[in-house]
């Protein structure tokens, strides 16, 4: 009688698993054909495998990853050939949670949406499923499917989990049938895998950011209704920007909460080789924050460590510089020409002095009247007179010959030429101000050889692969300072800082550049690089396909225009906008009178020439004195 009963319990044992096998054939058949591959992932804990046998029947590729085999990394191959959905047993399914995340964030590939489907046996209980709900993976996968086979009732149970709060949730009853009198026909009927993204409800959202105008800003408010965001589970915040009303409108199109992550100090931040880090980037890589915005770029180093949004709006850096500041006026007898036609017309000078002392010496030679001594002194006073334009004796009855005339014809038709050039260009000096070479291109920048910086490096994580000579060299020029210190360094005008130009014509620029010492600043006319800026998230957060459908969505409507102008105006300088955007631009004074500082230039020449010649006659009164001594 004894064998009789464990017969047929162990035949009905068989016929369930056979029945329940077709069940979980018709679901992976319905649910799973959606995505490219499946991982069936089982271990030495699981109590049967009959769910391992169904999958032979999948329709699409799989892998089968085996807790218990020697291959570390066999989970995150499989993740590499595009796993995106996982079955997993109900006694190993913690296991394989606490390996998610750091599997999928040492992963290249990115799935946000993946769908997990947990197989339970009569041995597994209650407790050991709730667990499974407090467990922090569960946090990124939002399709949960929970079989709970119980062999002894006859019954399958379906489940998904449903947030109640941000840190559990709850099993959801999605059907219930019985094995064998239902058919998996009769599942048709119910949607195992909800819909869960369209409403959260009020599910924490964790929003990285730092005050960085217009993209994001904050401020603590002491009146609950008038905050928007979260900070310490508390409505104390109101967060606006250009960026952050994207994930104010996210939030209330989703029914989420916004928690704020807030690192000041940090800014940015960056992210170590040990997966930790601060500012925006370091709280998301450690998961203190699900996602953050505030003018991030598509940096190569971050996007191994994180999944990037689409482009929110496209930016380019430039730097502002100190204006150029009149010429000294002393340079005024120099400016008329520029150093090549100022060496060309020193060169020239030589060599018409070395034809003339030349000439001077091979007709005095050939005088068949006198022999006479050449005055070299004579022949550079001659060639210098007429370069300024000046009248040269020429003695015809010393030197009757026609190349000594042809060589002073041609140095008076040159002398000429340079001498009304000269005079022209000097009126053109001393009538309309003349300034220092601006700072307009990349190139002017790093030929200037000024440094440029910021408060953060993120200012130049987009170029710092860069090969090209100038870029490395513009690396080498940027510096950080605290804002105090640029501040500082601004009323010196003894740097150049990097700014934004924002796509509908304003400029994100920092706080330490003050309405009086944007007057001395003015914009080039020339980018240093542009770059897209995007939110960046865990590699696991399974909204980003939502977020990016926003995104696209805003930015096809032209809102983000109005949404800058509104932003500027209400938080940043105008006065700063205004002369920033105006820096370019001068007004024309008109006609100047003449002054005495017009001439300082020529008074410069005349003092330089009687020093010189104040020493020289003091040397030569020491040397005749030494040689009537000797």
């Amino acid at each position: 009688m004894n064998f009789s009963a464990q017969l047929l319990a162990r035949t009905q044992d068989e016929i369930f698993e056979l029945e329940l096998n077709k069940h979980l054939v018709w679901i992976f058949n319905q649910y799973l054909t959606v995505v490219f591959c499946t991982c069936i992932v089982t271990a030495s804990t699981d109590g049967f495998g009959y769910w391992t046998n169904a999958a032979v029947r999948f329709p699409h590729p799989f892998m089968i990853v085996d807790f218990t085999a020697d291959e570390p990394d066999v989970l995150l191959d499989a993740i590499e050939n595009g796993c995106q959905t996982f079955v997993v047993g109900q006694s190993s399914a913690i296991g394989f949670l606490d390996r998610f995340h750091n599997v999928h964030d040492r992963a290249i590939a990115r799935y946000p949406q993946k769908r997990l489907v947990i197989i339970g046996a009569d041995g597994d209980s209650d407790e050991q499923a709730a667990a499974i709900l407090r467990h922090n993976a569960t946090r990124d996968v939002m399709d949960v499917l929970l079989v709970s086979a119980r062999a002894r009732e006859n019954r399958v149970d379906l489940l998904t989990s449903v947030y109640e709060t941000d840190e559990a949730g709850v099993w959801m009853l999605l059907d219930s049938f019985n094995v064998p009198l239902a058919s998996s026909s009769g599942l048709s009927a119910v949607n195992l895998f909800p819909d869960k993204r369209t409403n959260l409800r009020g599910r924490y959202l964790r929003l990285a950011i730092f005050n960085y105008e217009p993209y994001t800003l904050w401020q603590s408010v002491n009146v609950s209704r008038e905050a928007n965001a979260y900070y310490d589970h508390e409505r104390a915040l109101q967060i606006d920007g250009t960026e952050s009303r994207l994930f104010v409108e996210f939030c209330a199109r989703l029914n989420c909460t916004l928690e704020i992550s807030l690192d000041e100090a940090g800014e940015w931040g960056q992210i170590f080789d040990n997966r930790t880090g601060d500012g925006i980037i370091g709280a998301i890589v450690e998961r203190r924050a699900d996602v953050g915005v505030g003018a991030l770029y598509s940096w190569y180093h971050e996007f191994q460590y994180l999944a990037l949004s689409k482009p929110i709006s496209r930016t380019g850096v430039t730097c502002i510089a100190p204006k150029p500041l009149p010429l000294s006026s002393w340079l005024t007898a120099i400016l008329p020409f520029s150093t090549p036609l100022w060496l060309a017309v020193i060169a020239t000078f030589l060599v018409s002095t070395v034809f003339e002392v030349l000439v001077s010496v091979v007709t005095s030679k050939y005088d068949p009247r006198k022999r006479r001594r050449v005055d070299v002194c004579s022949s550079v006073m001659e060639v210098m007179s007429i370069f300024i334009l000046q009248a040269v004796l020429m003695r015809t009855n010393r030197n009757p010959f026609t190349s000594q005339m042809i060589l002073i014809g041609s140095l008076l038709t040159v002398g000429l030429m340079v001498g009304n050039a000269y005079s022209g260009g000097l009126a053109s000096v001393m009538t309309v101000p003349r300034f220092e070479k601006p700072i307009d291109t990349v190139q002017d920048l790093a030929d200037r050889n000024l440094h440029w910086g910021s408060t953060h490096d993120a200012w130049i994580f987009s170029i710092q692969l860069a090969t090209q000579p100038t870029i490395v060299k513009l690396l080498a020029n940027f510096v950080t300072y605290p804002k105090d210190v640029l501040h500082e360094h601004a009323k010196r005008r003894s740097l150049a800082y990097s700014i934004e130009r924002l796509p509908y014509g304003h400029y994100a620029i920092g706080e330490y550049i003050t309405d009086e010492l944007a007057a001395q600043y003015e914009i080039m006319l020339e980018d240093i690089y542009w770059e897209n800026c995007v939110a960046m998230a865990t590699k696991t957060w399974p909204l980003m396909h939502e977020l990016d459908e926003l995104t696209l969505v805003i930015f096809q409507s032209g809102i983000q225009r109005y949404w800058e102008w509104q932003v500027v105006s209400k938080f940043s300088d105008n006065k700063v906008q205004h002369a920033i955007s105006t820096s370019r631009r001068f007004d024309n004074p008109g006609p100047i009178a003449l002054e005495p500082s017009h001439l300082i230039g020529a008074f410069f020449l005349l003092a330089v020439g009687l020093a010189l010649a104040f020493g020289c006659f003091l040397l030569e009164l020491l040397w005749v004195q030494i040689v009537q001594r000797g």
